[in-house]
């Protein structure tokens, strides 16, 4: 060990050092205790040695200077003095020294006091070695939080939560948690909602949702349903997650124009419709397994539909709300959550649960997240803003800048989602790609149109009914899952004329056709029919709209770059 030596008396000093050094150790001497601080300073030694009774400073008043200067870390020393007094011994005992050996030196009494200081400087450098390690792995703990809270904010889109249609509440039960909550709206104005809930908390929970994100604005924002993002999110969680992790999962799809909710769920607890009196007028019972438990073959993206009026409300949420328990373990549960609901007005509901929670739960930490999501049900939360539409003039010469055609059977109906996959082609066309929101509720229009009046033969006059909009979906499905034959041919065209840009979109089917003329005027006559509106938009967002005599054909024509005067061709 290196010792700082300090003694005024040089005989004392010289058989000190020549029994430390005899002992293996450096020795650094000093006979003046005003220059010892110094050297200390710059010397650092392991342990200090020293006289008592010395001019300028003593023993004592040096000890205490030493240890404070080598705070917080330990600084042994070791007093010589030819005095053998119990009092003094113990005054430098109370002074900080860590041992007390007289004079002459004895070898044998120094080198056991030596080697009990040198075991407990180990002892300490091994404990200070501890403590660095500690403190780096949780700068990287720190550090891996760091990073995780920038990805996830990253991909959480979260202005998307402040939707007008949106009340949420997301507590997590740790730094970090499992539960998740997102919202986007398709390029036709339909919300679609997110709420997943990762097994477990903090980080790893946390880990447990991130494959979903990803998939969940990308396909909402190219206009696929549902279904399909179920079925992308189901395979993501498999691919990434090691076996044996999963993810409950709600999606939900609110349609406020044609005032329905459609909802997948898959391990999370039922989700509630509300009346206006806060009443629960429906639940979800359809209930999946959570994503990543089975294969693409075995997966179900069944989704359960129910009416959605400008009364109601939409309630998801996590088992985390229902099972937060107070000091007595007594969980809050369903029945308080409806309670809550009914008892606060509708913009309060997600307030009045919260304060109910607090209530209930008192001082006890919830053990798992909570997470939360309300949607009000108002029709002008699906407003669309459709281009000013000019009046068609006399058909010119037209310059053709591209076309293409997509002609589908009954297979093809039933398994793919033909919107987005259209939307998503013709978004690779620059003059095309800034009026996704009007290209998206024309095709979705067109399409549906052909498929449920052209191949399905659907009423739409079942819509009447209070609860008409679900059976007419029920029906939708039924009839499309047993689909043998019918063709549906999409054709997209843009060209140029008098200086604009245009994009003609036919849609035929191989049905008998409907009386377009009758479903028209009807759903003009009376704004208030549930169906009619769809075309009605239809025609308002296009230059021109046909159907051709008996309603298996319909051409519409939309402005890309109408042309400064207006013109506008004919279909």
């Amino acid at each position: 060990m290196k010792i700082l030596l300090v003694d005024d008396n040089p005989d004392d000093r010289r058989l000190a050092r020549h029994e430390l050094m005899r002992l293996g150790h450096d020795v650094v001497d000093v006979d003046d205790a005003t220059r010892v601080l110094a050297l200390f300073e710059r010397e650092r030694p392991d342990v200090v040695v020293t006289d008592i009774a010395m001019a300028g400073m003593d023993g004592f008043t040096l000890t205490r200077e030493v240890q404070r200067r080598a705070a917080p870390r330990w600084q042994p020393v070791l007093f010589l003095s030819g005095q053998r007094d119990d009092a003094l011994r113990a005054q430098a005992i109370r002074a900080g020294a860590d041992g007390y050996v007289t004079k002459p030196v004895s070898a044998p009494l120094l080198d056991a006091s030596l080697k009990l200081v040198e075991r407990l400087l180990a002892a300490q450098r091994g404990e200070r070695e501890r403590g660095d390690e500690l403190a780096k792995c949780q700068a990287a703990a720190e550090e891996e939080r760091r990073v995780a809270a920038h990805l996830l904010r990253r991909l959480v889109i979260a202005d998307k939560l402040d939707d007008p249609a949106l009340c949420h509440w997301l507590s997590a039960a740790a730094v970090f948690g499992g539960d998740l909550i997102a919202a986007a709206r398709t390029p036709g104005r339909t919300l679609h909602v997110l709420l997943a809930d990762g097994p477990g908390r903090g980080l790893a929970a946390a880990v447990n949702v991130l494959p979903i994100i990803a998939p969940f604005y990308r396909m909402t924002e190219k206009g696929f349903g549902i279904d399909a993002i179920v079925r992308e999110m189901n395979a993501k969680v498999r691919q990434f997650l090691p076996a044996g992790r999963f993810v409950a999962a709600t999606v939900a799809a609110i349609d406020f124009r044609e005032a329905y909710v459609r909802l997948w769920n898959g391990g999370n607890p039922a989700p509630l419709l509300l009346s206006a009196a806060g009443e629960v007028e429906a639940t979800f019972a359809l209930r999946h397994l959570p994503l990543g438990v089975l294969v693409e073959g075995e997966f179900e993206a069944t989704t359960e539909t129910h009416a959605f009026g400008a009364e109601r409300q939409l309630v998801i949420y996590s088992d985390g709300l229902i099972e937060a328990e107070n000091a007595a373990g007594e969980p809050f549960g369903g029945e308080r959550l409806k309670a809550a609901l009914a008892g606060a007005a509708p913009p309060a509901r997600v307030a009045g649960t919260i304060a109910a929670v607090a209530a209930h739960c008192g001082a006890a930490a919830t053990a798992d997240d909570v997470a939360m999501i309300l949607v009000r049900g108002q029709p002008e939360l699906a407003a669309v803003d459709p281009p000013q539409a000019a009046a068609p003039l006399v058909a010119a010469t037209e310059q053709r800048c591209w076309r293409f055609s997509l002609r589908l059977g009954a297979r093809e109906l039933r398994t793919l989602d033909v919107v987005p996959l259209l939307l998503g082609l013709v978004g690779q066309f620059e003059g095309a790609r800034h009026c996704a929101g009007e290209l998206f509720v024309v095709l979705s229009e067109l399409f549906n149109n052909a498929l449920d009046h052209g191949l399905l033969l659907l009423d739409s006059r079942q819509k009447l009914d209070p609860e008409g909009m679900e059976r007419f979906l029920r029906e939708r499905e039924a009839r499309l899952a047993l689909l043998g034959a019918g063709e549906i041919e999409l054709e997209l065209e843009q060209f140029e004329h008098a200086g604009g840009a245009w994009l003609r979109i036919v849609c035929r089917d191989t049905g008998p056709g409907f009386a377009h003329a009758a479903l028209e005027r009807s759903a003009a006559a009376d704004g208030d029919l549930p169906f009619g509106r769809g075309l009605a938009l239809v025609r308002a967002m296009s230059s021109s709209f046909e159907f051709n005599d008996i309603g298996n054909a319909a051409t519409v024509v939309l402005a890309l770059k109408p042309t400064a005067a207006g013109a506008n061709p004919d279909i």
